[in-house]
């Protein structure tokens, strides 16, 4: 079972690897992650007291000047080499979150979210500098969501100040079969190519300013689908095959289509707020046209994949920022809370580990029933339950039973508020006829 395995041999490894633990006293490597981890799922703000009642929940008598104590380089070390043991952990559910990703072996989600970090880890984190995410010092946690069964794929460690693109993870070939949905950060020509060869499949918004050649003619993206469009008198939808690049020419298929005009005007607002916060400038014509238009390109062929299905997926990339969101809120993982920084990046490392088991515990009850469930109140549900997993891990307690009565808890008191004008992302997935394009894509 996974929680036995990370407060177990993943423990175990952390300790040989940092040397936290040289002489076993009241702490065993294993009791230490316990008490620290789960107190932390407990309440993100738990204090030594908090952990020593974690610990003696585990059957460890500590007090909490003893906690104190265990604050040291090696405390971080530790949970940072357990952080990257439990990302190695698969938890997946065994029904798949919508019929309509069962059409591929696995569904990707790729983003990352950017932590700031104190000053004085910039030589392993270098930030981004000036007053996006703090500055000299920040991670990024590259994320990759197998929407299909809710694995987490992968989540690595970056530097900062690292783009998207130039990420290693670019280059790891897929499954064949599998889908991988990026947004314009991870946009890159010969990683497509490479997914094609893999005989996969991959989805991306194109930018705005792409060249394209559309049969065998070269065009602007967005000058070619307005004067499409307008020679149409209004088409709702351009769905055609195009190449993009300029020298090797890919083969895309070009999905496109106008948004709302209320939709359209606040893009450009936003857009010269941002341009102007730059550069001082006003942002080009060509990139306020741009606003207009929704452009996603993929190599699936339409017999494969509609219009609205394709829609439907890459508004369901959304999901990787909600998860970012309940572990920034609910786990509060961009949290630097301690007296020092070594304190700091201890309790940084150890909610990472937490933020992780929140997940699989959110997967376990709540994936195969997306339809209804609140992913953010099983999410809840999970920390209140941290003291009993410390009780029936340390215990002849029958961890098999309690988590059964978790699920059981979540599925029958974690409903979702339906309150929405619009179907929501799951039932898109379930549904996909029930769209239209009166929404925004992009920051549904």
């Amino acid at each position: 079972m996974a929680l036995q395995e990370v407060f177990g041999a993943c423990a175990d490894e952390a300790n040989e690897a940092s040397g936290v633990i040289q002489r076993r006293r009241k702490f065993t490597p294993q009791g230490l992650a316990q008490a620290f981890v789960l107190a932390l799922l407990q309440n993100p703000k738990a204090d030594s007291e908090d952990i020593a009642t974690m610990a003696a929940a585990s059957g460890i008598d500590v007090s909490h000047q003893a906690v104190d104590q265990r604050y040291s380089p090696r405390l971080v070390e530790f949970f940072k080499q357990l952080f990257e043991r439990i990302t190695k952990q698969i938890i997946a559910s065994d029904t798949a979150l919508a019929p309509l990703l069962e059409r591929f072996t696995e569904v990707k989600v790729i983003d990352s979210s950017v932590i700031a970090l104190p000053d004085s880890q910039e030589e392993h984190f270098r930030g981004c500098g000036g007053s996006y995410e703090g500055g000299k010092s920040a991670l990024k946690l590259q994320t990759e969501l197998n929407l299909r069964d809710g694995t987490l794929a992968c989540v690595q460690v970056e530097p900062g100040r690292a783009s998207d693109g130039a990420s290693d993870r670019q280059h790891v070939m897929p499954l064949a079969g599998s889908l991988r949905i990026t947004d314009l950060g991870y946009f890159h020509l010969g990683v497509f190519a490479a997914i094609v060869q893999a005989q996969a499949f991959f989805l991306s918004r194109l930018p705005a300013a792409t060249k394209i050649h559309a049969e065998g003619v070269k065009h602007d993206v967005v000058a070619w689908l307005t004067s499409r469009t307008e020679l149409a008198h209004w088409e709702a939808v351009v769905d055609q095959w195009i190449e993009v690049g300029a020298e090797a020419r890919l083969p895309c298929r070009l999905i496109a289509f106008r948004v709302p005009e209320e939709i359209a005007n606040r893009r450009r607002q936003k857009l010269i707020e941002k341009t102007r916060s730059k550069s001082g400038r006003l942002p080009t014509s060509a990139a306020l046209a741009a606003c207009d238009w929704e452009l996603s390109i993929t190599n699936l062929p339409e017999d494969q994949l509609s219009v609205k299905e394709a829609v439907v997926l890459y508004r369901a990339r959304w999901q990787i920022e909600l998860l970012f969101k309940r572990w920034k809120s609910i786990g509060q993982i961009d949290e630097l809370d301690g007296r020092n920084d070594v304190i700091k990046m201890a309790r940084l490392w150890a909610r990472f580990c937490a933020a992780l088991l929140q997940h699989w515990l959110t997967v376990g009850a709540a994936w195969s029933g997306a339809l209804y469930l609140s992913f953010d109140k099983v999410a809840k549900l999970a920390s209140q339950f941290a003291k009993d997993f410390a009780i029936a891990l340390s215990s002849d307690g029958d961890l098999h039973l309690l988590l059964a009565r978790y699920c059981h808890m979540a599925r029958a008191g974690c409903k979702r508020n339906h309150h929405k004008k619009h179907p929501g992302t799951i039932e898109l997935l379930r549904n996909p006829e029930l769209l239209d394009y009166t929404f925004d894509v992009s920051t549904s």
